[in-house]
């Protein structure tokens, strides 16, 4: 598979993982739609590595599942065919240059039920302001005071089609950044990673 850059070293277990959620995804939906997004914590709460946990990436996952469930119930009650989706992530913990904790994040939907993020920040109900809502809810702060810590980096979506090795080329090789040595932290007892099982 492509990589994001030669330059770097990456974590082949890493790599595996994505690549294993990335298959699933897949071999459940003949089109998935995949974007990457980073979650930062706001300067005015402590993130220091040896302090901040993961849990808060359980919290955001959870609420996005809930989130996403809940829109996909909308639709139907209001006389609308919903294709179900199964919310499948891959998330990395990093430490930046001024020893705070990030995550960088890889969400997989359904390609049939989702295929934009939406315009960020506006008032509807769209991808972008369900991960807004989400990340907010996980660390437990008004919307207002969350968004701004959510980034969406240029041209964070892809289309991946069942049996198109160039889509899904291209949206590993993009997403492959997160694998990378630098900036993951080892030996306070945080797990470097997280992914999505089934």
């Amino acid at each position: 598979m492509p990589l994001v850059s030669q330059r770097y070293p990456f974590v082949c277990d890493y790599l595996a993982a994505l690549n294993g959620v990335i298959a699933r995804a897949l071999e459940q939906y003949s089109k998935v739609f995949a974007f990457r997004c980073d979650l930062r914590i706001p300067e005015w709460i402590d993130a220091k590595p040896d302090d901040f946990k993961n849990e808060v990436m359980s919290r955001f996952i959870e609420s996005l599942k809930a989130k996403i469930k809940h829109n996909r119930q909308v639709i139907s009650k209001e006389g609308g065919y919903a294709h179900d989706s199964k919310v499948r992530y891959f998330w990395v913990r990093e430490v930046g240059d001024r020893g705070r904790v990030h995550f960088h994040v890889v969400i997989l939907l359904n390609g049939h039920a989702f295929n934009w993020l939406g315009t960020y920040g506006s008032p509807s109900d769209n991808m972008a302001n369900r991960v807004c809502e989400a990340w907010s809810s996980a660390l437990r702060l008004p919307i207002e005071e969350g968004r701004p810590s959510v980034h969406f980096p240029e041209s964070p979506s892809y289309m991946l089609y069942r049996g198109d090795s160039q889509s899904v080329d291209a949206f590993f090789q993009r997403a492959s950044y997160l694998c990378k040595v630098t900036t993951k932290q080892h030996g306070f007892g945080h797990h470097g990673y997280g992914n999505s099982r089934g």
